[in-house]
């Protein structure tokens, strides 16, 4: 036998022997969307873990696994921006995303702020329109992307999924009714009440913290920041808040409620 075929020979029961041994593997999105994976029992886990994914059956985060691509954004990268053709599903894996517009100059009206198990993006994709607003990575943040085709194929096949989808539109929109009605019946000082209260949701009582600097905290509201300082220092007088270096800290909740549910003058 020619030395090249036993050469070959040798090498092939190498080959077979590493296949048995890798693991499954997901691939991942980014820069290089394809060039890197992540061990299938990794990804199960950290999906597992997204409240959003709560309830599902095991058949249906598999299916959610094969689709979902994992996506890295550093601090201040835009993830698309309005006007853009909608074809991404996302899910915040780990950080924080800012839902944004802008409304003429440099100012910004800030919708909302995404934590991990939030998702966005849905809105372009179920009505066939380009998005309505911006979204950026305020934190180093990683995503769960999932195509436009594959999005509408797993609500499709998944009503415990398009039911958890359905449950969080409504509560965007009972949030949007609220912020409304904030804006045309209540001052600045009872909306920068409800806008802590909001961004706290979900953090303990007492004295949760919320990390949000005076500009974003004025786009948030729709205003500007000189009223915001001035409603920050009444809070700060009165006992309610604290704010140190871009962090709001909450020292009497009770009180915070009932300043937002009143609208209290300043």
């Amino acid at each position: 036998m020619p030395r090249r075929r036993i050469r070959q020979a040798r090498q092939m029961p190498q080959v077979r022997h590493a296949s048995r041994r890798s693991k499954t593997v997901i691939p991942a999105a980014g820069t290089n969307s394809h060039s890197t994976g992540e061990p299938m029992t990794h990804v199960w886990k950290a999906i597992k873990k997204v409240p959003f994914f709560k309830g599902l059956k095991d058949t249906e985060i598999m299916q959610v696994i094969k689709i979902a691509d994992s996506r890295r954004y550093r601090k201040g990268e835009i993830i698309f921006r309005k006007k853009d053709i909608g074809n991404s599903f996302f899910i915040v894996k780990e950080g924080k995303v800012k839902i944004f517009t802008s409304i003429g100059g440099d100012k910004k009206k800030t919708f909302a702020f995404l934590k991990r198990g939030d998702f966005f993006g849905e809105m372009s994709l179920l009505g066939g329109r380009v998005r309505s607003a911006s979204a950026q990575a305020s934190e180093e943040t990683e995503l769960y992307v999932i195509s436009k085709k594959n999005f509408k194929r797993l609500i499709m096949a998944n009503p415990e999924f398009t039911l958890k989808l359905l449950q969080t539109l409504a509560d965007r929109l009972t949030r949007a009714d609220r912020e409304i009605a904030s804006m045309l019946f209540h001052n600045i000082l009872g909306r920068l009440a409800e806008a802590v209260l909001e961004l706290a949701k979900g953090k303990h009582t007492g004295q949760a913290k919320v990390a949000i600097d005076q500009s974003e905290l004025a786009q948030y509201l729709g205003t500007t920041r000189v009223p915001v300082c001035r409603a920050i220092n009444v809070l700060k007088r009165d006992g309610v808040i604290d704010y140190r270096r871009g962090e709001l800290i909450i020292l009497d909740h009770a009180r915070l409620v009932s300043m937002a549910g009143s609208g209290a003058d300043l």
